[in-house]
């Protein structure tokens, strides 16, 4: 069984005067392994709704449905994207550098 929850919204002007918004969602999957135990993952959807002076709606949508068994790594991974205002054709990118970046080493 698969929830979601929203999380955050963000409303940006793009060119021409156009809108969008994007809402960001905790996505909540329960799967049976064996017979007996029962496995919450956390996951990640955006939504980009884009209204046109001519009051047409474009949706545009991206969703990474188990990142992760611990809810808060999740929640603070979506809270990053909020306030970076990553956009659904960008996320599966910036989650492979949020999750396997490589550690900076000096010289």
């Amino acid at each position: 069984m698969t929830s979601k929850f929203l999380e955050g919204t963000r409303n940006c002007i793009i060119e021409q005067g156009n809108t969008i918004q994007l809402e960001y969602y905790l996505i909540e999957t329960q799967s049976v392994e064996n017979t007996d135990t029962v496995q919450t993952l956390y996951g990640i959807e955006i939504t980009k709704r884009c209204q046109t002076p001519n009051s047409k709606f474009a949706i545009e949508s991206d969703m990474v449905p188990r990142i992760s068994e611990n809810k808060d790594k999740v929640k603070t991974i979506l809270n990053h994207l909020i306030a970076h205002t990553v956009t659904p054709m960008t996320l599966v990118y910036i989650l492979d550098d949020y999750l396997y970046e490589t550690p900076y080493i000096s010289s």
